[in-house]
């Protein structure tokens, strides 16, 4: 049975590359047709089909061509693992995509009320979206969050982000004045913070022990409001003497 082969517009058009990569693959000795006619036309055989499919998965996964050259010329290439990895990276990619589409419904829910919105609240939207989407917060702590966060109007949300900056900023004055957590003028700036806190977020111990668990592993998101491990702590423990 005579084997099958393919001149290289014919390869171009079957794969969706330009004659021109084709020509410049051939150049730089990546991929080339293998076949040549009597008449020294240079055909592409099934063999250069298998090597051209590679050459193409290998850039998806972001390789340089310099990079794919070396690696499909190495004895010990191997095609089974080429294509689990292409497939692991496909399914990191899909992974992102659903996650992504579910956090732009749920930001989108969140902000279709008809009006204008600030990208104050858009950005705290996102952050919203981030935090009762991880695993620590189970199902209805992250209904009751949202719809909380629904429930709010654009003044009421400016103004308690700012009240909590001013109150993060006292604390941390009293940390630095060297004030002890139970001290007199501490703990009334601990029972500002409860009530600010309370008004935002279910106050139940389960509530409390989800959200550190969440800060712990991105810490990042505390900073980003002025509150690190140390102050946290102290604030925790102003708290608890109330």
């Amino acid at each position: 049975m005579e084997k099958r082969s393919w001149k290289i517009g014919e390869i171009a058009k079957r794969t969706g590359l330009t004659v021109r990569s084709l020509h410049h693959y051939d150049q730089i000795g990546l991929f080339s047709p293998s076949r040549v006619t009597e008449s020294g036309h240079r055909l592409y055989t099934d063999a250069d089909v298998t090597r051209l499919h590679q050459i193409i998965s290998l850039k998806q996964l972001g390789f340089a061509l310099e990079e794919v050259k070396v690696m499909i010329n190495n004895p010990d290439y191997n095609l089974t693992d080429m294509l689990k990895m292409q497939l692991s990276r496909l399914n990191e990619q899909i992974s992102i995509l659903v996650e992504l589409r579910v956090r732009l419904h749920d930001i989108f829910e969140l902000l279709d009320s008809g009006q204008s919105v600030s990208s104050e609240r858009f950005m705290m939207a996102m952050q919203m979206m981030r935090i009762i989407q991880s695993p620590h917060f189970k199902p209805g702590q992250a209904e009751e969050i949202k719809n909380l966060f629904k429930s709010l109007g654009e003044n009421e949300l400016e103004k308690s982000y700012a009240e909590g900056q001013r109150l993060i900023a006292e604390f941390r004055k009293y940390k630095n004045m060297g004030k002890l957590p139970d001290d007199s003028e501490v703990a009334s700036l601990a029972e500002r913070w409860k009530q600010e806190v309370d008004s935002f977020a279910p106050a139940d111990a389960e509530f409390i022990q989800s959200a550190e668990q969440y800060y712990s592993e991105n810490p990042e998101d505390a900073v980003q409001h002025g509150i690190d491990g140390e102050l946290y702590e102290y604030i925790k423990k102003a708290v608890s003497f109330i």
